[in-house]
């Protein structure tokens, strides 16, 4: 197990200096985009700031000399905004807990609601409730986030006033009022998921309780429920919440939605403005976090089920 974690967190490493790499390339290098025009002040820039940023930035320098001069000032937090910004490492910190709230409850909503469905299906597999949640769970999986988060933002919180419809309230100050605030970025970020969920762990199932290891599991006596619960559930890796999309997807358009003071909502502000450093270090710190979040997934997930890590050679 120690083995098997210490060479998924080098492969996060290596993993997120490619993806800081690869935004670097993107953000500086691609056509039609000149960073000294943004750094210079964009489209109320003059041929003096532009030269001005040419020079602070050093763009005349190699290119791997700028990313590394970018990739320390990212690193520190002193990332200079043409708008006009704190440090940005700082409000970063502060943003990605009200984020992690957000997708932490949307992945709680989605598997445990995805995983319950499937099974009432499989008890029922064949029967009109097997047929009802299925076509429930493929029409609300069909329903995109930002239609659902908008749905929910002008009826249920604008409207009528059942919860607030901006702002958060941290999980020390208030719980009650913390779970209040974020009880529809949660539905809108994870009612889609959990009828993926439904539909894949219900397929899963279904396949899993015709296997022989389970038939032999029917025969030494278990029940249904604890057949499936420890036989079939256990290979399920429901925990593989998609990380990318939860921060840089459906993050950035429920939080700007319901004005949650998230990453997403830092992320829109810097992409309003076309601030390119702000843009730039957001997307690496975006993907440092994704990537070592997916990491730990894959360590919890080996833990949970020592099937698959990767066997040692023989000897």
């Amino acid at each position: 197990m120690i083995v098997f974690a210490a060479r998924r967190l080098l492969a996060a490493v290596l993993t997120a200096v490619a993806a800081s790499i690869l935004a670097f390339i993107l953000f500086w290098t691609v056509p039609n985009v000149d960073p000294a025009f943004w750094l210079g002040g964009g489209q109320k820039g003059t041929n003096a700031s532009r030269a001005l940023a040419t020079e602070k930035y050093g763009l005349d320098d190699p290119l791997p000399v700028q990313y590394l001069r970018l990739m320390e000032n990212i690193l520190n937090g002193e990332v200079d905004c043409f708008y006009g910004c704190a440090n940005l490492r700082e409000a970063f910190l502060q943003a990605l807990p009200v984020t992690i709230s957000l997708v932490a409850g949307a992945g709680l909503l989605s598997v445990g609601l995805g995983v319950w469905l499937a099974l009432i299906c499989v008890r029922h597999r064949g029967r009109w409730p097997d047929r009802l949640i299925t076509a429930a769970a493929a029409a609300v999986y069909s329903v995109p986030s930002i239609v659902l988060a908008a749905l929910l933002w002008a009826f249920v919180a604008h409207q009528w006033g059942v919860f607030p419809d901006e702002g958060y309230v941290p999980l020390r100050d208030d719980p009650f009022e913390w779970a209040r605030h974020l009880i529809l970025p949660w539905i809108a970020a994870g009612l889609p998921f959990a009828g993926a969920y439904a539909l894949v762990v219900r397929t899963s199932l279904l396949n899993a309780v015709n296997e022989d290891w389970v038939r032999t599991a029917r025969a030494k006596g278990m029940s249904e429920r604890r057949v499936i619960r420890r036989h079939v559930l256990r290979p399920m890796n429901v925990w593989g919440l998609d990380f990318s999309h939860a921060f840089g997807g459906f993050a950035l358009y429920v939080e700007t939605i319901f004005g949650v003071p998230g990453v997403g909502s830092l992320t829109a502000s810097t992409i309003g403005t076309f601030d390119l450093p702000p843009i730039v270090a957001l997307a690496i710190y975006l993907a440092i976090v994704v990537v070592f979040a997916s990491a730990l997934v894959d360590i919890a997930v080996a833990w949970l089920d020592p099937r698959i890590r990767r066997p040692r050679p023989s000897t």
